[in-house]
């Protein structure tokens, strides 16, 4: 099923968390084009790319997509879910900011496995089921929410 254009640039950026996401669970096996297996270089990584981009896209589904579609859900756990997923990993950041080496590579390979199976619930279900239930003209809403910052 070809995806809603609204959220066509939240699965873009779902695209680059993705290939984040599978470095981090494949550790020292990953491979190593831009990337290093140092775990303190990672964490810095992941905190950066958290603040230039997961903190804005988090943001924006928290306040624009999530309640825009929430009426028209007969089960909103999945946007609880997807919230407690949020707050999750942002916990995780803040840990690895400054983290403690004896938790470091474990908090990492969470990471990774939270975002990706945050990103296929969202991709799987949440955005289909939206798609199937959300009247197009608050489909379309969402998407000129959401242009400003994707131009």
């Amino acid at each position: 099923m070809k995806r809603h254009n609204s959220f066509v640039p939240l699965s873009r950026e779902h695209h680059e968390s993705l290939l984040l996401a599978v470095r981090l669970q494949q550790g020292r096996s990953a491979l190593l084009r831009l990337w290093s297996h140092d775990p303190y270089w990672q964490a810095q990584f992941v905190v950066k790319y958290f603040d230039d981009e997961l903190a804005v896209h988090f943001g924006e589904e928290e306040t624009i997509v999530f309640p825009a579609v929430r009426t028209f859900l007969t089960d909103i756990t999945i946007i609880e879910r997807l919230k407690d997923d949020h707050t999750e990993m942002r916990e995780m950041v803040d840990f690895l900011r400054d983290p403690l080496e004896k938790k470091l590579d474990c908090t990492l390979t969470r990471f990774g496995q939270l975002l990706e199976s945050h990103i296929r619930m969202e991709e799987r279900e949440f955005f289909p089921m939206c798609e199937g239930v959300v009247p197009q003209e608050i489909l379309h809403d969402i998407g000129r929410k959401l242009a400003p910052t994707h131009s």
